[in-house]
């Protein structure tokens, strides 16, 4: 029976990654200034992933995240592969990460297009057909979170309402 150990081992960090190993600097900071605009905390591990996610390419599966992870850590301790599916599954929750299911059950990862920059909301009122917009960044960010939970990007929306009156 296999024994573990009580403690986690280091996490890795950035300067772990092999000399001329890993995406660019630039394309990383893309990807964490897009995290911190959805509220997600970045963290050593985070970076690490997404130099992983960059360098294994386009609809990459977890695995081959990991295994990218594995060649470039200097010491080859890569993230274990449960700590990189919850980060992953948070990335496509929050719309950093696109997720494509193929036929055979495979999940492939890439890096999800930059939103525009503001989304068109529209609150239509059922009875007049009177427009009202609808700027507030909370029901924008809402919609996106939804959205990317079902793999798709707002564009922009419509939403019917009624007076709240009588």
């Amino acid at each position: 029976m296999p024994t573990f150990s009580e403690h986690r081992r280091s996490p890795p960090v950035v300067n772990q990654i092999r000399p001329g190993m890993g995406a660019s600097r630039s394309a990383v900071r893309r990807l964490e200034e897009r995290s911190e605009e959805v509220s997600i905390k970045m963290t050593d591990l985070r970076r690490i992933l997404f130099h992983g996610i960059l360098e294994a390419g386009p609809r990459a599966t977890a695995v081959e995240i990991w295994k990218t992870l594995g060649r470039i850590m200097e010491e080859g301790h890569a993230p274990s592969q449960g700590s990189i599916q919850r980060n992953l599954n948070l990335f496509v929750e929050r719309g950093i990460l696109r997720r494509d299911v193929t036929p055979d059950r495979l999940w492939r990862y890439s890096v999800a297009p930059e939103p525009r920059a503001t989304l068109a909301i529209t609150f239509v009122e059922a009875g007049t057909g009177r427009k009202i917009a609808c700027n507030a960044p909370e029901v924008a960010t809402l919609l996106r979170r939804v959205a990317a939970e079902h793999g798709l990007a707002v564009q922009g929306a419509a939403i019917t309402v009624t007076s709240s009156a009588g």
